[in-house]
């Protein structure tokens, strides 16, 4: 009868702790062992620059010995990042991006070691990375704007802009297109004024000879940097011949 709790204990199935079988070791250490040791040993950003809203980018990488590729990430002005991967110890980078706005930007290009298993496996050593970060500015361009004004005999025309950088450089063209002689003329831009007047008879609304006159306005500022091009209303006006 002594006996009996050490039967009921092995017919139940009870054995020693030490005799347990140890559970699988979780993901993260088996990564963290694979990791161990690993690390970009180099990163660079040779040359990022942004033009007409388009930022490109170029550098290249390099992991230690054991990591077999990298994972790279690229981030503008710190939102949701664009990914790639490269596999190889080393090799170079490059990134595009369009629809960037105007203004300085921050590109960081952060890279982390890789093991690309034989089986396809990958494992991205996130706690070891480098990363470079630089500021990046495409100046924002002027905005120009126009208001006309037809008293007797007189349309004068005033430009104005905003925006931009420094001070402002107006130009107008003139376009001028006659039904009494059936010729249109679009004249070569003119620099330097801020105002435009020019000579405009108004016509009956039952005139069937007439030209037509409108005028185009725009500025560039001290960065050399172009304004949006702006248009008057076009007019009716007694023939100039």
């Amino acid at each position: 009868m002594l006996m009996l709790p050490t039967l009921l204990l092995a017919a139940c199935g009870g054995v020693p702790e030490s005799e347990v079988a140890p559970a699988e070791e979780p993901l993260g250490t088996r990564e963290s062992a694979m990791c161990s040791g690993l690390s970009v040993t180099s990163l660079t950003l040779d040359g990022i620059s942004t033009y007409e809203g388009e930022l490109a980018g170029a550098g290249t990488w390099s992991v230690s010995t054991f990591a077999n590729a990298v994972s790279l990430e690229f981030y503008v002005d710190g939102q949701t990042p664009s990914t790639t991967e490269r596999l190889g110890s080393s090799g170079t980078w490059s990134y595009s991006r369009t629809g960037v706005a105007c203004g300085p930007r921050t590109f960081e290009v952060r890279a982390y070691p890789m093991v690309v298993a034989s089986d396809g496996t990958k494992t991205i050593c996130r706690e070891s990375y480098k990363s470079a970060t630089r500021i990046v500015t495409e100046p924002c361009p002027p905005t120009a704007s126009i208001s006309c004004n037809l008293t007797s005999g007189l349309l004068r025309c005033t430009g104005s802009a905003s925006g931009g950088s420094g001070s402002y450089t107006p130009q107008w063209q003139g376009y001028w297109n006659s039904y009494h002689e059936q010729t249109e003329y679009l004249f070569p831009w003119i620099q330097g004024m801020w105002i435009s007047n020019n000579s405009c008879a108004p016509v009956s609304p039952s005139a069937t000879a007439y030209d037509v006159v409108q005028l185009h306005f725009k500025v560039t500022d001290s960065n050399g940097v172009t304004s949006n091009t702006v248009s008057s209303p076009t007019y009716r006006c007694l023939p100039m011949h």
